[in-house]
This record gives C-alpha cells, structure tokens and sequence, in this order.
C-alpha cells in the first residue's frame, strides 16, 4: 500500500506479509499499530496509540516526581 509518502515493507503482493490479508494501516497486528495516530477515526490504532502515549506521560510525571 503505497498511498503517501510512506511504503510498508511488509506489503507483498497486494497483501500484508504478516497478517496474510489485505492491508489495512493501523489494523490490530500491523507493525504500526498503536505507534500511529490515522486520519480515520475509526482506525483501531488510534485508542491504542492514545493509551500509549497517556502509559508515557504517567511515567515521564513520575520520573519528574522521583527527580525533582
């Protein structure tokens, strides 16, 4: 899926190499789920990069505590 100016290098053959199936960016089991907020609000990536990046402001709070 090249649609931008980002090529996944697990897109073979008009399918992801590691889900066996098309693609679809941010889906559970892709490599940037999670590690990406999409466009599309009802990407599944989307809720779990927001928890991710609330889990790293809890810990960067928390090391500012201990610190400072």
């Amino acid at each position: 899926m090249s649609k931008g100016g980002w090529s996944c290098p697990k897109f073979v053959d008009d399918e992801c190499a590691i889900l066996k199936r098309a693609c679809n960016p941010g889906d559970k089991g892709c490599i940037l789920y999670g590690k990406a907020l999409f466009s599309s609000s009802d990407s599944p990536s989307n809720e779990a990069f927001e928890k991710r990046m609330e889990r790293k402001m809890k810990r960067l709070l928390k090391d500012k505590d201990v610190d400072g």
